[in-house]
């Protein structure tokens, strides 16, 4: 069994934080990506994060690539759109 994806690796944050920064400080995708790094390591929690800001969920079962770029699709993002690495101010 599968462990749920909850966290972006690269930059060590929970998507349980994230959310929680997103709602309180009002911010959608891209700035919350700008603010926190989050989907520009590697870019493999984008999905995830879409979703998460679309849901409020915070734990998901490991999506296969097929389920990834359906999502990707879905919000017209491009899976090799990465913003920059470093932490912006709020």
């Amino acid at each position: 069994m599968e462990l749920p994806v909850t966290r972006c690796v690269c930059m060590e944050l929970e998507f349980a934080d994230l959310l929680r920064l997103a709602r309180t400080m009002g911010m959608d995708f891209d700035a919350l990506r700008a603010w926190s790094g989050c989907c520009s390591g590697c870019g493999t929690c984008e999905p995830y994060v879409r979703l998460m800001l679309q849901t409020g969920a915070t734990a998901f079962a490991v999506l296969s690539p097929e389920q990834a770029a359906q999502i990707m699709t879905r919000f017209g993002a491009r899976p090799d759109e990465k913003g920059p690495p470093e932490r912006a101010a709020p």
